[in-house]
């Protein structure tokens, strides 16, 4: 029998019963993780780190970058390609295929406002 499909990804099958963590910022007890928020018409799934969705709504208010290429938020703790501007400083763009004009290249992970993890592969 067919079913229609679902507009919304089914959480149940991914969500998971969270033991004894609180939330790094506020320190509240979470009972299930991933937190879920959608921020500036973005699904946010987050593992880690352990945060509740009011605090990681916060942390997007005042960490998020722009993508370079869409002008759309990149919310932290999210994977960014990095390209280097005609001045010498970094910008940072989603890694998925509509943005991502660097490749695998030029990575790493955008945090609490700053870039962590960098990755600059040389070509041969």
């Amino acid at each position: 029998m067919l079913q229609a499909p679902q507009t919304r990804p089914n959480l149940f099958c991914c969500m998971k019963k969270a033991d004894n963590s609180r939330c790094q910022e506020c320190r509240i007890k979470i009972d299930r993780l991933p937190t879920v928020v959608e921020y500036e018409g973005q699904e946010i799934f987050l593992f880690h780190p352990v945060v509740c969705e009011t605090c990681l709504l916060e942390l997007c208010r005042r960490y998020a970058t722009v993508c370079e290429n869409c002008g759309e938020a990149i919310p932290p703790f999210s994977q960014v390609g990095v390209l280097k501007a005609d001045d010498g400083r970094k910008q940072f763009v989603h890694m998925n295929t509509a943005c991502s004009t660097v490749g695998s290249a030029f990575h790493g992970y955008w945090g609490k406002g700053q870039l962590h993890h960098f990755v600059e592969i040389e070509a041969c």
